[in-house]
C-alpha cells in the first residue's frame, strides 16, 4: 500500500521475483476493501497513506479480524522516525526506512510472517486465525464485559467427501466455506465480527447478538446454495455419495451441510472459553441429528418467567425456534394429559429438586413415562424406544459389557438394515456413538430411552447373573 507509484513499482517486481503474490493499493478506502474481500501473509503500508474516518489505516487494518493478526510493515522515510513513537501505539509490527535494498525486505517479510504464524498458529489453508488467536479473543470479550455470541461451525458429512473426492477437492470446499462464512459475518455486523479457524472443517465467529440470526441464515443459505456444486452431477441428482466403510461395503452419506452452534452471554455470564466450547458442544450434539444445514442458540440459563419457558429436555437438546418447538409442559397440556394446576405443582418441584420435569410428573404419577417419551420425541425428533415390556437382547449382550451400559446408559435392541439400533438416555451423545460405531462396526441408529425406564430395565436384566 504506497502512493508512490515508482517505490511500489520496485516492490512488487523484486517480490514476485521472489515468489510473493502481490497485490496493491494506492488509497487507505482501497486497501481496506481488498481486507475485506481477501486473506493475507503481511500487509506493507506506507506513512503517508490517507486517514480514513479520522483513523489511521492501521488502526481500521486491526479492527478487522480477518487482519488484526496480520504483520504490518511500515514504510518511510528517515526524517518520519520521529512519528515512529505514534505508530507503534496505532499498531504496526515492524518498519522499514526508505531506499531498502532487495534482500533486507525480504528477510523482513520473512521474519514477520514466521513470527506471526507461531504467534497465533494462522491456519494455513485458510488464513484465518488459529487456536490461540480463539482462545484470546473469546477471553478478552468474556472480560470487556461486552454482550457477544460466539458461533461454532461445522460442516457435516465433510469426511465422506473427502474420502470421495480427494484431499485436493476437499480443501477447496474448506477455502470455499471460509469465504462464505467470512463475507456472511462481515455483511451482517459492521462492528468487525472475528472469524477464526479451528482446523479442519470447524471454525468460529464472535458477531455481537443482534446480527447472529441473520449472520447465520445468511451463512446457511449461501453454503446450500454454493457447496452442492462441487460434487459431480449424477450425486447432486441422487442427493447423496456412497461411500465403502470400514467393511468395504458401500454406504449413503448425505451432502454436505453446515452447522451453527452459538453460545451468548445475554442470559449467562462466562468465565472462560473452555466453558463455552463445552456448551456449544452440546448444542452441536443436537444439530447433528437433525438433517441438513441448522442453526441452534443455546438459552438453557434463560430464567424461568412462565409456564411456557419451563421445562427441561435432555442433556444436548436445546430450545429451537418458538414456532416448531412448544415446552413439554405445553404438549402435555395441550393433550389434556394434565392441567395447569398440575403443571404448576410439577414444576415447583422441578425447580426445588433440579429433576426434569418429566421425571417430576412421572414420579406424581400424573402421566406415564410412555406419554412422556412420545411427547419428547415429538419435541426432539428422535424416535423413543419404550424399555417397559421390552424383553433382554440376549443375542446382542455380546456387544456391550455391563459396566459400559450402566456407564453410558445404553441398551442395544436390535439390528436393522445393517444399522445398530441404540435405546440411549442422551442420544445427541456423539462421542459415545461414535464409540460404538467403531468397537462394533455397526452404524448407529439412536433413539431415546427414559431414565426411569432405563433403571428398572438395567434392574431387571443387567444386575442378574445371567445377563452378566
Amino acid at each position: 500500500m504506497d502512493k508512490d507509484a515508482e517505490n511500489f513499482s520496485l516492490i512488487e517486481s523484486r517480490l514476485e521475483a521472489r515468489g510473493f503474490v502481490v497485490t496493491a493499493a494506492t488509497a487507505s478506502e482501497q486497501a481496506l476493501r481488498l481486507l475485506e474481500g481477501q486473506n493475507f501473509d503481511l500487509i506493507l503500508i506506507a506513512a503517508d497513506m490517507e486517514i480514513v474516518n479520522g483513523e489511521e489505516l492501521t488502526v481500521r487494518i486491526r479492527k478487522a479480524s480477518s487482519s488484526c493478526f496480520v504483520p504490518v510493515i511500515m514504510m518511510l522515510g528517515e526524517h518520519q522516525l520521529a512519528e515512529l513513537l505514534h505508530g507503534v501505539q496505532q499498531g504496526f509490527d515492524d518498519f522499514l526506512i526508505k531506499p531498502f535494498d532487495p534482500l533486507t525486505l525480504q528477510l523482513r517479510i520473512l521474519l514477520n510472517i514466521r513470527r506471526a504464524e507461531d504467534r497465533m498458529q494462522a491456519n494455513p489453508l485458510t488464513k484465518l486465525p488459529g487456536n490461540i488467536a480463539i482462545e484470546k479473543t473469546v477471553k478478552d470479550k468474556i472480560l470487556s464485559g461486552e454482550k457477544y455470541s460466539v458461533c461454532y461451525l461445522d460442516i457435516n458429512n465433510f469426511k465422506s467427501f473427502n474420502d470421495l473426492y480427494g484431499y485436493d477437492k476437499g480443501d477447496d470446499v474448506i477455502r470455499q466455506a471460509a469465504r462464505i462464512i467470512a463475507h456472511a459475518a462481515r455483511k451482517h455486523d459492521p462492528g468487525h465480527p472475528f472469524i477464526g479457524h479451528v482446523g479442519g472443517d470447524d471454525f468460529i465467529v464472535v458477531t455481537q447478538p443482534e446480527h447472529e440470526s441473520k449472520f447465520a441464515k445468511e451463512c446457511i443459505r449461501e453454503f446450500d446454495r454454493i457447496i452442492p456444486t462441487y460434487y459431480a452431477a449424477e450425486d447432486i441428482k441422487r442427493g447423496h455419495v456412497q461411500v465403502k466403510n470400514r467393511k468395504g461395503k458401500n454406504e449413503k452419506f448425505p451432502l454436505m451441510s453446515i452447522s451453527i452452534a452459538t453460545v451468548t452471554n445475554l442470559n449467562k455470564k462466562y468465565s472462560s472459553p473452555a466453558e463455552i466450547a463445552q456448551v456449544a458442544a452440546e448444542v452441536k450434539k443436537f444439530l447433528k441429528t437433525q438433517s441438513g444445514s441448522s442453526y441452534l442458540r443455546d438459552r438453557r440459563e434463560k430464567q424461568i418467567e412462565s409456564f411456557d419457558e419451563a421445562f427441561e429436555i435432555l442433556p444436548g437438546a436445546r430450545e429451537l425456534d418458538r414456532e416448531k418447538v412448544e415446552p413439554l409442559g405445553q404438549f402435555l397440556l395441550a393433550a389434556g394429559l394434565i392441567n395447569e394446576f398440575q403443571l404448576g405443582e410439577a414444576l415447583k418441584q422441578h425447580l426445588a429438586t433440579g429433576k426434569r420435569l418429566g421425571q417430576v410428573l412421572i414420579a406424581m404419577d400424573l402421566v406415564r413415562s410412555y406419554d412422556v417419551g412420545r411427547m419428547l420425541e415429538k419435541k426432539l425428533g428422535v424416535p423413543y424406544v419404550p424399555l417397559t415390556g421390552r424383553q433382554y437382547p440376549r443375542e446382542l449382550s455380546r456387544l456391550f459389557t455391563v459396566d459400559y451400559v450402566r456407564t453410558h446408559r445404553v441398551v442395544p435392541v436390535e439390528i436393522v438394515n445393517g444399522k445398530l439400533q441404540i435405546a440411549m438416555c442422551d442420544p445427541f451423545d456423539l462421542k459415545v456413538i461414535d464409540d460404538i460405531e467403531r468397537t462394533t462396526g455397526y452404524r448407529v441408529d439412536p433413539g431415546l430411552a427414559l431414565e426411569e425406564e432405563f433403571e428398572r430395565f438395567f434392574d431387571k436384566y443387567y444386575n442378574r447373573s445371567e445377563a452378566v
